[in-house]
């Protein structure tokens, strides 16, 4: 009796730590989104646009007129519907702010779980959880923004565990293949982890069950369905291309960087990449569990060098799945320090490792958590697009970079050049990199009439992103005239 109640308390008291590591991962995010008013990217703004018109009229936009001057969307909008469904309960700011925040932090409890299915060590799972909480690259990516990778990462560790435990849970993972197919292209991973994973259990002579082949065999035909009912008219027209998302190759680099290791110790953090990499050699116990993490990791590296998936998201998996693996090595750190003579400094030695471990994290998450919120979106970036969008006409075109074009639709309500919607970028990409660094009126002249644009949104970032301090040809005051300037940008007139 003394000895059962001995245990619940133990269970207890590990539920209350994991809730904990929660709070902390969930409070670190709203110390810093609660900063500023508005969002740090982009992309948000084109999630939170697509979102406010399925409220409003319950259908999606399939046909942009403001991006590229007329645009169809390519996109399932299964995650606007989600965010739409909670913005009818709540108030943007727990929507659109708390939502997301909450969802990116749940990956602890997942991570958990999933340690202590392979290791049986609540420990060894609370410290993988922890690495989890503060993943760098992880909060740069989701952090006071609408990303759907705030739902796709928690959803994917799902799926993964729903699989490893399909004979019980075989209708659950079906839903979560539809809903991962559905939500996001990332769902090549998946593919790629699966197909791998087969591959693995021969190879490891595990051999795949009865029921893991019908799971396989449902996701790959559904992927197939989905993007040829979804797709098609895209493959047909632009081939096997049509995987790189049609990515101009001026912006290929820049999105599918080359693998820097520098790069990816601060993305996933020293400890982190350390002990992941000692738990999968560490590991020799034939187990599907470790098979499956190997073969995402496996699936990821291979995306990452095809270029199928951008560099940092290819990262954040490798981030993730590596807190899982850490959490291995911890487990192992402990079981052979308990047999050596300094077993009774254990606590002491533990505690201290997880202070240095939580000060390694902590430091580069706090550094990339203030660099996003102060480096994202300005405050003289929403204060120029107010400006167009109460001081230009309705029909105006407004031209900014490639990372803009949501503001200026979302923001301005103005009509853009283009946005990171590539797959109708064409030559776009040449003509606005002309106007922005030619020096030759006639040149940006001819670029800029091919687009009816009528203003042209000079910021700072656009210096950064083409590399020049002006507009050489603006001088022409029978062509330009500055109409809005702040610290951040400057507002150009087309006038002839």
């Amino acid at each position: 009796m003394i000895s059962d109640l001995s245990v619940k308390m133990e269970i207890k008291k590990d539920k209350i730590i994991l809730f904990l590591i929660f709070l902390l991962a969930f409070g670190f995010r709203l110390i810093f989104l609660f900063r500023i008013p508005f969002f740090s990217s982009d992309e948000t703004y084109f999630h939170l646009r697509h979102s406010k018109y399925i409220l409003e009229n319950f259908l999606p936009l399939i046909y942009d007129p403001q991006s590229y001057g007329g645009n169809i969307v390519l996109h399932t909008h299964i995650f606007h519907y989600f965010l739409s469904f909670f913005d009818l309960l709540f108030s943007d700011i727990a929507v659109y702010k708390i939502l997301p925040a909450i969802l990116a932090s749940s990956i602890v409890i997942i991570i958990y779980y999933f340690i202590k299915d392979i290791t049986k060590n609540d420990f060894a799972a609370l410290f993988g959880a922890l690495l989890a909480a503060f993943i760098p690259s992880y909060i740069a990516m989701t952090l006071n923004q609408v990303s759907v990778l705030s739902i796709f990462i928690p959803l994917l560790l799902l799926g993964l565990y729903f699989f490893l435990e399909i004979k019980d849970k075989q209708k659950w993972f079906l839903y979560f293949s539809i809903i991962l197919i559905l939500l996001d292209p990332l769902n090549l991973l998946m593919l790629f982890t699966l197909f791998t994973f087969a591959l693995l259990t021969y190879a490891e002579s595990l051999g795949l069950k009865k029921e893991e082949k019908e799971g396989i065999g449902f996701f790959i035909v559904f992927f197939i369905l989905v993007n040829l009912i979804l797709y098609k008219s895209l493959y047909l027209k632009q081939g096997i291309t049509a995987i790189w998302q049609n990515l101009p190759l001026e912006l290929y680099g820049q999105i599918f960087q080359n693998f820097n290791i520098f790069d990816t110790i601060n993305s996933i953090g020293f400890i982190p990449l350390i002990l992941g990499i000692m738990g999968l050699l560490l590991y020799r116990e034939k187990n599907r569990t470790i098979t499956l993490l190997r073969a995402i990791l496996i699936a990821d590296f291979t995306l990452l060098l095809l270029r199928l998936i951008p560099f940092q998201e290819g990262i954040l998996f490798m981030a993730v799945i590596l807190c899982i693996t850490a959490g291995i090595s911890m487990n192992t750190f402990i079981h052979y320090f308990r047999l050596t003579k300094f077993a009774r400094l254990e606590k002491i030695v533990l505690s201290t490792f997880i202070i240095l471990t939580v000060i390694s994290l902590v430091i580069p998450s706090v550094s990339v958590a203030t660099e996003l919120i102060y480096t994202g979106i300005q405050k003289e970036e929403i204060e120029a697009m107010q400006w167009l969008k109460f001081n230009t006409p309705h029909s105006s075109v407004v031209l900014g970079n490639v990372y803009e074009g949501n503001l200026i639709i979302n923001l301005a309500d103005r009509t853009n050049v283009w946005d990171t919607q590539f797959f109708h970028a064409e030559e776009r990409i040449t003509d606005v990199k002309t106007i922005y660094t030619t020096e030759s009126l006639i040149k940006a002249k001819r670029a800029l009439d091919s687009y009816g644009v009528d203003y042209i949104y000079f910021s700072e970032k656009t210096q950064e992103f083409y590399g020049v301090e002006s507009l050489v040809y603006t001088s022409d005051e029978s062509c330009f005239k500055e109409v809005y300037k702040n610290e951040f940008a400057t507002i150009y007139q087309v006038v002839c």
